[in-house]
């Protein structure tokens, strides 16, 4: 069984209240749901909050939520309390703020769950360019031959010392986990690396976990900033 749980909370420190701003006649959080729903691959797909109006929004337009603590520091913490009574071998993290992820993209990590075991965790990546390399708010990520993860930063890395135009690849908002390795990750303790750069992959990397990444290339957009809201709701026809 396999359950999608998105993670999503009001207190946004660069946009509060993001979940819930209205584009083309419904909220943010709403496009990511949707596109979960209709990839088919999951048994069941929930929005877990700290914030009722979030819930009830959710629910409102037809979807299903989980009230979860508001004291969680980062969206898989979250997203562990969510599933704590729900019976499932694979639990799928996919962030709210990405909503036009693609279906054949959550079609390919669907495929993709048999690399999994409890010490490791699945994600996504995609070529990125010199603009993504300069922006904070794009997580770039190296990998070694067989395709996990040596490190995610928000720095342009790798660095070319000799200054010529280098491959770059950007993390996508999508984790999964067999429901053992979810309650791994969570229980480790908040790493160093990951407190720095504000990236909570990173503690999985810092405690000896393996993230495998697959590569897929779209032009999604995460929504970060003011801008990103106006740039999808052109996207959106609005």
């Amino acid at each position: 069984m396999i359950v999608c749980i998105i993670p999503a909370r009001y207190g946004s420190t660069r946009l509060p209240g993001k979940p819930l701003i209205v584009i083309g006649n419904k909220p943010l959080v709403m496009w990511t749901y949707n596109r979960a729903a209709e990839s088919g691959i999951f048994d069941d797909v929930y929005v877990a909050t700290d914030d009722r109006r979030i819930a009830d929004t959710v629910i409102h337009y037809g979807g299903k939520a989980i009230m979860t603590a508001d004291s969680h520091i980062s969206g898989t913490d979250r997203v562990r309390e969510a599933v704590a009574d729900i019976e499932c071998d694979y639990v799928v993290n996919v962030q709210g703020d990405e909503p036009d992820i693609p279906v054949a993209l959550l079609k390919m990590l669907h495929e993709k769950l048999a690399q999994l075991d409890d010490n490791s965790l699945l994600t996504c990546v995609s070529h990125a360019n010199a603009d993504d390399a300069a922006n904070k708010n794009v997580v770039k990520a190296v990998l070694n031959s067989r395709q996990q993860a040596l490190y995610f930063s928000r720095a342009p890395i790798p660095c070319d010392r000799n200054g010529k135009p280098g491959i770059f690849l950007k993390h996508r908002g999508i984790y999964a986990f067999t429901k053992k390795g979810l309650e791994r990750f969570c229980g480790l303790p908040h790493g160093e690396l990951e407190q720095r750069e504000k990236l909570e992959q990173l503690r999985a990397l810092e405690y000896g976990m393996n993230i495998q990444c697959f590569l897929y290339d779209y032009k999604g957009i995460g929504i970060d900033t003011p801008d990103d809201v106006e740039h999808f709701k052109t996207l959106a026809g609005e």
